[in-house]
């Protein structure tokens, strides 16, 4: 089976430049059946495994994780068929060597098509949510791609726009451990494009870009991979410098989009030593810590406080 059903001249010449859409046939291998999802969220080990809840907005504040306890793989789909769930097996390819392989041939089959398209380092996850799961306004710090395998899936992209999200802003995503939300303003909606997702298509965009998703009445499932890219790691390393330059020394650097050449790489350099130092500073999380909830299939929105 190969994985890309319609990679054009169009899609690669939009490939990591711009919003990029194109078919895939990920949804009709029996690695992604709801049977295959059962046994896999049983065996994934549960420090790989992420199971959220949020309220109907979705808001960041929202979301808080929770304790599936010992439930199986058929008790933990049937809670999130029925309520307001979203869980990720987290390094998937890494444990499961059915999926790695998969993986490898996502990933040759990309890098044949995209001359000069040379990914470092790529991981992923499996994501099943609920028919009313929401995932709030956020941005990934590596480059991302979604796969839909299963359900209807509603994804809102928004330019690089200081109305929608600063430079300060983004800054804050590369310099916490984990967290990855944006403030979400009302004034960035109308820079908004959303994209309906069916089985069998996958989305991407240029790094750092603003997105949201929210699930369209269906149990979802979808393979989130993100790889990592020598540029990639030089703009992430220039902002951490800008970041922690801004709020230590109150520095107001230009936008990071208005800065190339040496410029970027004295920054690059500098914000790579700094890491390696351990040189930051404290940003806050819109979540508490710890479990919040436990998985219940039986209650309402399959969670019990």
């Amino acid at each position: 089976m190969d994985v890309l059903a319609d990679w054009t001249d169009q899609t690669r010449n939009d490939f990591r430049k711009r919003i990029t859409r194109a078919n895939h046939n990920l949804h009709t291998s029996p690695l992604f059946s709801e049977e295959a999802v059962e046994r896999l969220i049983e065996i994934h080990p549960r420090e790989y495994a992420d199971f959220a809840t949020m309220d109907e907005t979705g808001s960041r504040t929202s979301w808080k994780t929770g304790d599936p306890g010992k439930l199986t793989g058929k008790e933990l789909i049937r809670a999130v068929k029925s309520g307001r769930l979203w869980i990720n097996l987290r390094n998937l390819f890494g444990i499961h060597d059915e999926y790695r392989a998969l993986l490898d041939q996502m990933f040759e089959e990309l890098q044949d098509e995209n001359p000069g398209f040379h990914p470092v380092r790529i991981l992923g996850g499996l994501l099943v949510s609920s028919p009313q799961a929401k995932v709030p306004f956020h941005m990934d710090r590596t480059d991302t791609m979604l796969w839909h395998i299963s359900g209807k899936k509603r994804v809102f992209v928004y330019p690089h726009h200081d109305e929608v999200a600063t430079d300060a802003e983004r800054e804050e995503v590369l310099l916490h451990a984990f967290n990855d939300e944006l403030i979400h303003r009302p004034e960035a909606e109308p820079h908004a494009r959303y994209f309906d997702l069916e089985p069998g298509e996958m989305i991407c965009w240029p790094l750092h870009t603003p997105h949201r998703v929210e699930n369209m009445g269906t149990l979802n499932i979808s393979l989130a991979t993100e790889y990592t890219t020598p540029e990639a790691r030089q703009l992430n390393n220039a902002m951490y410098f800008n970041g922690v330059m801004r709020r230590r020394f109150g520095w107001q650097p230009p936008r990071i989009a208005e800065t190339h050449g040496f410029n970027r790489q004295a920054r690059y350099i500098a914000g790579a030593l700094m890491r390696k130092a351990g040189i930051s500073v404290p940003v806050e999380t819109p979540h508490e810590g710890g479990y919040r909830f436990e998985v219940d299939p039986d209650a309402p929105l399959g969670v019990r406080a």
